[in-house]
């Protein structure tokens, strides 16, 4: 039944098991047709016997029987299912009597009176009266009449069956296309979602299958404006971001690396002048060479410290933990008033280095945050290797793949109830989901805040 509807498949499906049934009780009424009507033919032979026999015994022997006799071959006229003929008694039975009987009009087709396999029987009855015969009746069992009868029967059992199932099937056909309506609003909705349209929601409506998959489809287009919100927020936070970090490096470049050039050239250019004296002054050659050497090394911490800007010190030669021992020494210089500790209980020199600089941003950002927003006094950081990964991690099997855990925890003020997670949050979680991971944030009894994110690990082969 591929490439019919549902409709057309229930439709289909009734109408068989009605036009079953009707064949089912045609069936059941024809092989029932031969032997009710051989009982019924004996029974009218029996009685007829009876009451011819019951008659003559009951004729007196010193009267005339004609009158009697009379009576009964007149009474034998209104037998049932039975055709009677009175013969003298030396007369044959007409030799064409049994094809009239078959041949009378009585609508029933040929091949169910032969399927039915009920022949007429006959049967004589001699009628002797005080020794005398005066006559033989002859009955023949007529079964067409009441073949004729089941016939009709059969006929209208199709009719009306017939009838009520077209009637039925136009009933359940109406009826769901009625309750399957609801199909052509999910269908656009799920194609709206597809276009990519914004707002896209459902009447609750229909049977309560129907409702189910209304509400779900509603709660994944609330998620999906939710998640391209989300997106629109973290481009634009990104570009500023973007923005302010190019204006940031223009700015040093202006500040610092401008007035390094600047001197290096006009000092070149003293030196250009002194040595082209034929007896240049020493000393001050030399004031000329320290000023340059200076503003080289200038240009060099600057230099140095925009590359820590866009790229990890160390990552890539030493490995995350070194990376990251070296940034927490940097902190503990500039903000000395915090307690932050790093915990490294595994060896992190084979994790590939999308997942380390992954590492590496997460804990940057969240320890950053510590120190602009947390108010805490106390911060830690806990890198492991595990395997109580997240429900985001488990594959059909149930089994949770091996991943880096990455715990950062303050005891500072907390994240409000309610309150959205910032840019940077977003930021790392956008990071992390990018790798696969997945990324919480908890409230301890014990106040502060807790993030933890998992980053399952690369094959080498990957």
């Amino acid at each position: 039944m591929r490439g019919f509807s549902l409709k057309a498949r229930l439709g289909r499906l009734i109408g068989i098991v009605l036009v079953a049934t009707l064949f089912i009780n045609l069936a059941i009424q024809f092989l029932h047709a031969g032997p009710r009507v051989r009982a019924e033919a004996g029974s009218n032979l029996r009685l007829m016997r009876e009451v011819v026999l019951a008659t003559i015994a009951n004729l007196p022997e010193n009267e005339d029987p004609a009158p009697a006799l009379k009576r009964l071959y007149a009474s034998l006229g209104n037998l049932r299912h039975a055709d009677v003929e009175i013969l003298a008694a030396n007369e044959p039975p007409p030799a064409d009597w049994l094809e009239k009987i078959r041949h009378s009009d009585r609508g029933v087709p040929e091949w169910f009176v032969k399927l039915a396999g009920a022949a007429p029987r006959v049967m004589t009855i001699p009628v002797i009266v005080s020794g005398r015969a005066y006559s033989n009746i002859v009955v023949i069992s007529n079964p067409f009449d009441e073949l004729g009868e089941i016939w009709s029967d059969m006929l209208w059992l199709a009719a009306i069956s017939l009838a009520v199932t077209t009637i039925f099937l136009t009933l359940v056909l109406l009826f769901l296309r009625h309750s399957l309506a609801p199909f052509d609003a999910l269908k656009s909705g799920l194609a709206r979602l597809e276009a990519g349209k914004s707002g896209v929601r459902l009447s609750l409506g229909g049977a309560t299958e129907f409702r189910s998959i209304a509400a779900a489809l509603n709660s994944l287009g609330a998620t999906l404006d939710r998640v391209k919100q989300e997106n629109r927020e973290l481009v634009d936070r990104l570009i500023q971001v973007q923005e302010a970090e190019r204006k940031d490096i223009a700015r040093d470049l202006h500040d610092e690396a401008g007035p390094c050039l600047f001197s290096i050239r006009a000092t070149s250019a003293t030196l250009q002048e002194l040595v082209s004296h034929p007896s240049p002054d020493i000393d001050r050659l030399r004031r000329m060479s320290s000023a340059i050497d200076r503003a080289s090394e200038s240009l060099q911490s600057l230099f140095r410290s925009l590359l820590d800007r866009l790229r990890p010190k160390g990552l890539e030669e030493l490995g995350l933990e070194p990376a990251l021992r070296s940034l927490f020494a940097s902190w503990a210089q500039t903000h000395p008033e915090v307690d932050l500790r790093l915990v490294v209980r595994h060896d992190l020199s084979a994790l590939d280095e999308e997942t380390a600089l992954a590492a590496y941003r997460v804990v940057q950002e969240a320890v950053t945050n510590i120190f602009r927003h947390s108010g805490a006094s106390r911060g830690e950081v806990i890198l492991e290797f595990g395997l109580d990964a997240p429900a985001e991690f488990d594959d059909p099997e149930g089994n949770a793949p091996p991943h880096l855990k990455v715990a950062i925890e303050d005891n500072g003020i907390g994240l409000s109830e309610g309150i959205a997670p910032g840019m940077g949050l977003l930021g790392m979680n956008e990071r992390v989901r990018a790798l696969g991971g997945a990324q919480r944030i908890e409230r301890p009894q014990s106040g502060g805040t807790r993030i933890i994110v998992s980053l399952p690990l690369r094959d080498d082969g990957e």
